[in-house]
This record gives C-alpha cells, structure tokens and sequence, in this order.
C-alpha cells in the first residue's frame, strides 16, 4: 500500500515511494538513483499504449514537447533553450565540437573533472586549441582565465570529492572577458534549488538518471537562448531544422535547442524524466536541498568527529550531496558496507563515496558512520 504524500511531511512520506530503500541505506545517488514506483507507472503505460493503442498517444513529438516544458519549469529556463540529449557526455560534446573554436583559443578545466567534461575539451587539441588545468577550486579556476580564455568547463559539484563550485562567481569572471561557462550539472541537478539562470552559466549538460531519479540515457543540455545560434550542431535530422521539407532549397537550423536533437528521442526516457520532474517540483526543490543540507552536515561532522578522514569541505556553500572519505582500501570498506546493505561507491580507486539525496534519514547517517569505524 503506498503513502499519500498528504499524509505526512512530503519529503519523508515520499521515502516510500522508492522499493529499494526497503533493502538498502542508499547512499549512491552519484552513481545512480534508486528508482521510484512512478517509474514502473510510467513504463506500464507505455507498453499499454503500444498493445492498445499501437504506441500511438507515447510516441509523439507532443508528449517530448509536454515533457520539455515540465522539465524547463523545474530547472527555471525557457523551453526554448531545453534539448533533450542521452547524457552528460553527450550535451559537452555537442557544445564542444559546435563552438567555433580554433587555434590559439584557450579552454579552462579544473583536475577535478569527470571525462565527460574533460575529452571533450582534450580532443580540441586536434584544432590547435589549448586546455588550461587549474586546481579544483573557484578561486584557482579564476586565476588561470585570461583574455584567450574563450571557454570555462566546469562541474557543479565534482563527482569525486563533492566540492561544489561558485557558479555565479565564476561566471562573472568568464564574462568579464566574453568567455562561456560551461557546466557539467549531473551531481547538483535535483538536488541543489538554484534555477540555472540564477547561477549565471552559459551552458549545464545533465543525465537524468540521478538527482533527477530518470533513466539512463535521457538528459538534457541547456543553452542560453542568444547564444544557441553560435553552436553549430555536430550532426543533424528532421528535428534540427526550422522546417521539415527535407527538399527545401535553404536548410535552415532550428531557432532553439532542438537544433541539437536529431531522430527518434528517447520516448521512454523522456516520459519516466516528466514524471520524476513533476514529482520533484511537488517536493520542491528547496526543500530537497534543505532535507539534503541538514542530512550532510550530520554525516561530516559525525564522521570528523569520530576521526574519518572527510575529503570534503564542511561549508555547505562549498559542498552539496556528496560526502567522500580518504581511507584505506576504499573497494574493501564498500564491499564491507555492501554486506551490511549500506550502498556507497569508490571512486578513481581513491575516494570513498557518499550521497544523499531527500529520501535518506538521519537513522541511516548514523548507520553508515557506525559501519565505517567497524572493522569486523
């Protein structure tokens, strides 16, 4: 029997909405999102409508559209500048390869990228164009933009250690000299109650299947409108033109963000990625953040003073939903946590990691502390 989230506080009466928390203390979300039962909905209808409808009313071009303007409402920008892409990878990608960048143009990275905003930026090399490593922090990044600096990429929150950048700050400093701040968004998207314009970047590039609790291989890529007309499309299909006469004598791209779609979308995907919109709007997002700020805070300074070795910084302005650990044979201690059906992560064979999302508790907080300091 499900709880109606009428019934008691939104944010724990939607706990119950997730079949996996049943099982596990889920503290993986950077990896991936438990799903939530609407999914499931989501998808039975779906086949529903193929076996009585023939597929008819969810493929449609009509629902992507519902779909984008949902997903636009809980981001805070114009459907115009929404394009629905399969990942991160994917909507850097575009922008890199779109960008009329050329020889003796510089791009700024922090160390503490995924690949998905970093080989992108690499293989610019090709062009002639140089990639500028700063440490990962705002501070560092701003010291190394300079009036070559044409692109600034940068994550959110970092995948790793969980620092989280000053957008608003830092896309001052890229402006100041006409460079674009670009943004890797998949660890802050859903979980941080920012509206993206509100955070001054240029251009976020997000999978859904985290804080966004979607499916892999349905994200989105935000462009800011007036600078949409500037990134020319890696590859292109009936959806990246203004018109759909493919014999039209002048190709003309489309006007906004779909000029990066191209074919058939990910109908699912993108059915499952409204769903979750809406169900996180419900929620709101601050209060996520909230919910995920005071889980957080218990988690670094239960761990710190137990004497855990916390990676990440404890100013919640610089942090968000990720908590990660210096520790010995981090693959053994998740094993270990895993068998006391604690889901955490490791990553790049260094980095214990956490992350919280609304529906963990402060029972499952002090769990994992207790499971980290046992060594049986």
């Amino acid at each position: 029997m499900r709880t109606d989230l009428n019934d008691l506080d939104p944010l724990t009466a939607a706990r119950a909405e997730f079949p996996a928390l049943e099982h596990f203390a889920h503290f993986a979300l950077a990896h991936k999102a438990p799903l939530p039962r609407h999914v499931e909905d989501v998808m039975h209808a779906f086949m529903n409508d193929f076996y009585d409808n023939a597929g008819q009313n969810v493929v449609s071009m009509d629902r992507i559209e519902e779909a984008r303007a949902v997903l636009a409402a809980l981001v805070g920008v114009p459907s115009s500048s929404l394009a629905f892409v399969k990942n991160t990878s994917e909507g850097i990608n575009i922008v890199a390869s779109g960008l009329p960048l050329s020889k003796g143009d510089a791009v700024v990275v922090s160390n503490l990228e995924h690949e998905a905003n970093l080989l992108p930026w690499r293989r610019l090399a090709t062009r002639g164009v140089e990639l500028t490593v700063a440490d990962g922090n705002t501070e560092a990044m701003i010291e190394k933009i300079g009036p070559r600096t044409r692109v600034v990429a940068t994550s959110w929150v970092s995948y790793g250690t969980g620092v989280r950048f000053d957008l608003p700050v830092l896309a001052a400093a890229c402006h100041e000299y006409n460079a674009l701040l670009v943004v890797d968004g998949i660890q802050g998207v859903g979980v941080l109650g920012d509206s993206l314009p509100s955070l001054g970047v240029d251009v976020v590039a997000c999978g859904g299947h985290k804080g966004l609790l979607g499916l892999a291989g349905a994200g989105f890529l935000y462009v800011r409108d007036d600078l949409i007309p500037e990134i020319e499309p890696p590859y292109v299909s009936k959806f990246s033109f203004a018109s759909d006469d493919k014999w039209r004598a002048s190709l003309e791209l489309a006007p906004d963000a779909r000029r990066f779609e191209y074919g058939n979308p990910n109908y699912l995907g993108i059915a499952v990625l409204k769903r979750s919109a809406e169900f996180l709007q419900r929620l709101g997002l601050d209060a996520i953040e909230a919910r995920v700020r005071t889980l957080t805070t218990s988690l670094v300074e239960l761990a710190s003073s137990a004497g855990l070795s916390v990676l990440t910084p404890a100013d919640w302005s610089q942090r968000a939903g990720i908590v990660s650990f210096e520790l010995e044979q981090p693959a053994s201690v998740m094993a270990r946590l895993r068998e006391k059906d604690i889901l955490v992560t490791v990553k790049d064979d260094r980095y214990l990691r956490t992350a919280c999302h609304f529906y963990n508790t402060e029972d499952e907080v002090e769990q994992l502390v207790a499971a980290l300091l046992d060594k049986t």
